[in-house]
């Protein structure tokens, strides 16, 4: 089996870039499709979306990618900017305060407002999502295993954090029920969790 981390170092043929920040994946065949890269010295934006076939090799702390920085550097980023039309007054009003837009365009104030560009059909998986069984939190989500043939997703895995010491939990993707923004759910309670087979911690 293969750990794809979600939050490691990136590094391309010619050199650093960021760290991984999100896995996408697609919730009905089970299978990732891309990853999230951020690296503030990106141009324009500092996150983009990079097709899982530009993945080398991977370790626990580091995504090896074949392509240049300038390769990444031209995929489509993640991290969107949309703009909204403030009210006819010329004020937009959060938590009851009224505040004047930096963006006016024609005579018209717009508020920039910041959205995931998510493929259509898939999620975007984030390390430290919060993974909850059917009574209850049992920790954080720190990587997903992968059938290094097919390339299936096969396991969620926790490293650290969660109820069960330190060892690694390796949750079949069989388990998962439904995810939303900031969490995982699972059709196993604690109990049925804690029997899973164990996985040894690894070692940098």
């Amino acid at each position: 089996m293969t750990d794809i981390p979600i939050k490691a170092k990136v590094e391309c043929t010619d050199g650093p870039c960021g760290q991984s920040t999100n896995v996408i994946v697609n919730p009905v065949s089970h299978t990732v499709s891309h990853l999230v890269v951020h690296d503030k010295s990106l141009p324009d934006n500092p996150t983009r979306l990079v097709p899982v076939g530009k993945v080398a090799s991977v370790t626990p702390q580091q995504i090896k990618l074949n392509c240049t920085k300038a390769e990444v550097a031209q995929l489509s980023p993640f991290i969107v900017s949309n703009f909204i039309q403030e009210s006819a007054s010329g004020q937009a009003y959060a938590s009851g305060e009224g505040y004047h837009s930096q963006y006016v365009i024609n005579d018209t104030a717009y508020d920039s407002v910041q959205a995931e560009n998510i493929p259509a059909g898939e999620l975007a998986l984030h390390s430290g999502m919060h993974i909850e069984a059917s009574d209850g939190k049992v920790g954080r989500l720190d990587a997903l295993v992968l059938d290094p043939t097919s390339g299936d997703i096969t396991h969620l895995l926790l490293r650290e954090g969660h109820l069960w010491g330190k060892k690694d939990v390796a949750i079949p993707i069989s388990a998962v029920d439904f995810c939303d923004a900031d969490s995982i759910y699972l059709k196993l309670d604690k109990a049925a969790i804690k029997a899973l087979p164990a996985v040894p911690v690894k070692q940098p």
